[in-house]
């Protein structure tokens, strides 16, 4: 009885897991699509800034869907941090993208609370990242020792 009810769990969580990720490809396959049906209508430095902006997405995304996994193998702490880190900067790059036409159209106040809002976010995910790159650096390093 309590492996049926397991497996149950497990196929529901499996499905949406499932279901995000074809959310979030489609989502991605529409930023890029507008991408390129804009790239030739904006000036050279707007093309610049939108394809900085789509690299870090997709950065990130390929971290956070390598940290993540690596994480429930191990279960050690870096990697979340690495994850968490990761889709932080992606969210603040899909925010990017999708807020900058809203924020044209807002007040001061408000933009400043936005820009203050990423900035912090890129702040914690910063550390984040340090904290998962050392924490790693630190621990092959003593595993090279006992190696040795």
């Amino acid at each position: 009885m309590y492996d049926e009810q397991r497996a149950d769990t497990s196929s529901v969580g499996t499905g949406i897991v499932m279901l995000g990720s074809v959310l979030i490809g489609l989502l991605l396959l529409t930023m890029v699509v507008a991408f390129i049906m804009t790239v030739y209508q904006a000036p050279h430095l707007s093309r610049l800034r939108d394809a900085n902006v789509l690299v870090q997405l997709f950065a990130n995304l390929v971290v956070a869907f390598y940290a993540f996994p690596a994480f429930t193998r191990t279960k050690r702490r870096a990697f979340l941090a690495l994850g968490f880190a990761a889709l932080i900067f992606a969210y603040a790059a899909i925010f990017n993208v999708l807020a900058s036409a809203a924020l044209a159209q807002t007040s001061r106040s408000l933009a400043q609370w936005y820009y203050a809002a990423i900035y912090a976010s890129n702040i914690v995910a910063l550390l984040l990242y340090a904290y998962g790159i050392v924490s790693l650096a630190r621990s092959t390093k003593t595993s090279d020792h006992r190696s040795a």
